[in-house]
């Protein structure tokens, strides 16, 4: 147990924290997480190694509920719930943290450095605070360690062989050491150890530019091929195929949803939060067309990935692209995802049908995103058209530039 400056001891001699302390340190948990998913939102479209990005995509939304349970928490004990640090080394720490030279940077810095001293920092609160007047935050640290913890494993291992496999970590344990520097230059996660000098930041650094490509690492051969037609629904097994091959593929929605979620980063937390659910949804369905594919003796990275798609939705700011997903893409697929679970029930395909129910679920609860947040969205950018009015208008490109396939880009 780690006695900070701001303990207290009580009767029973027991090493207690102060609720001014423990809305300090809850805030300043809260802060990180809250930064590191944005960062990751802001890069995940420029991560190539494919288990890596969906790694960055289930930090996203698992960092989403941590950061949300930190806030139910703080909104009973202080107001407003989030604030800004008061501590410049540390809120440097979180800006810094986008400016990494390449991936490997990037996830060093924050799975190697950031993660594993937020999960001492939490370690040490858990047992630091009062069990029973403070049980709220107990809980919800409890909880945050079991995430971290699992994370830990799976992603270490993960960025271990992705090293292996880079010919070229230009800067990256250099970054390491610089992110290390400024947490040491910040007292720790609680603030409350030695502080060393802020650090110079490394030759490699990089001033974050938001990503209009999407990247893929070696393994795909397939990246820029245009949209064919699929085989008629009739027949069943070809159909299904190229289904679950096009499921394979919605990475680019994760990756759309990302971009929207670090280009409204000044929208409220609860925005944040669907959208992190969101992103992490299209994740998981691309996993799900991989599954579907490998069960199938086939290799999912030989699928089209059509990146031509991000590079077009780029050109469009991130409102627009939003509603192009929320109420173009996702509000249009219910009919055929419908016939497909039809289909696949006449088959006697079980786990396709279950796929695609599951896939209809999620998305039904993208497009109550899209009517919750759009009018938001709309005041948020000083949109003066209605929300019927704006969205008639954006469907009538996303009709003629998306679904005609011509995806024109403009020339900058």
């Amino acid at each position: 147990m780690v006695l900070r400056p701001d303990s207290t001891s009580s009767a029973q001699g027991a090493i207690t924290l102060p609720i001014d302390a423990n809305r300090r340190l809850l805030n300043r948990y809260r802060f990180l997480e809250h930064e590191i998913l944005q960062v990751l939102a802001g890069w995940m479209p420029a991560v190539g190694h494919f288990e890596t990005k969906c790694e960055v995509g289930r930090t996203i939304w698992e960092g989403a509920l941590r950061v949300n349970a930190f806030y139910l928490r703080l909104r009973e004990i202080q107001s407003p719930a989030f604030q800004r640090p008061d501590d410049g080394a540390f809120v440097r720490l979180g800006g810094e943290l986008r400016h990494a030279p390449n991936e490997q940077a990037l996830v060093r810095g924050i799975y190697r450095v950031a993660f594993p001293a937020l999960i001492k920092a939490l370690a040490d609160h858990e047992t630091a605070t009062f069990p029973n007047s403070d049980l709220p935050s107990v809980y919800a640290i409890k909880h945050a360690l079991l995430d971290l913890r699992a994370q830990q494993e799976r992603v270490l291992p993960l960025l271990a062989a992705a090293e292996a496999e880079c010919a070229d970590p230009t800067g990256a344990a250099a970054w390491e050491r610089y992110i290390q520097a400024l947490l040491d230059a910040s007292g720790g996660v609680s603030g409350a150890g030695p502080r060393a000098a802020v650090p110079t930041p490394p030759p490699a650094r990089r001033a974050f530019t938001p990503p209009r490509e999407a990247a893929r690492d070696a393994r795909f051969t397939n990246r820029g091929a245009d949209f064919a037609a699929m085989p008629p629904e009739e027949d069943h097994r070809a159909h299904t195929i190229e289904e679950f091959e096009r499921y394979s593929t919605e990475m680019l929605a994760a990756e759309t949803v990302a971009v929207v979620l670090y280009g409204l980063r000044d929208m409220p937390w609860e925005f944040h939060f669907d959208c992190a659910r969101h992103l992490y949804d299209e994740v998981r369905h691309c996993l799900m067309g991989y599954e579907w594919m490998r069960r199938n003796g086939l290799d999912p990275f030989q699928s089209p990935q059509y990146l031509q798609v991000f590079r077009w939705r780029c050109q469009f700011p991130p409102v627009m692209q939003y509603c192009m997903l929320t109420m173009g893409n996702e509000v249009h697929a219910f009919p055929y995802r419908h016939r497909r679970v039809e289909a696949h029930e006449k088959s006697g395909d079980r786990l396709s049908e279950q796929f695609v129910r599951y896939d209809i679920a999620d998305e039904t609860q993208h497009v109550r995103f899209g009517h919750r947040w759009l009018p938001e969205l709309l005041r948020h950018i000083g949109e003066n058209r209605s929300v019927d009015a704006y969205t008639a208008d954006v469907l009538q490109v996303w009709e003629s530039q998306y679904r005609s396939g011509k995806l024109p880009l403009s020339v900058e």
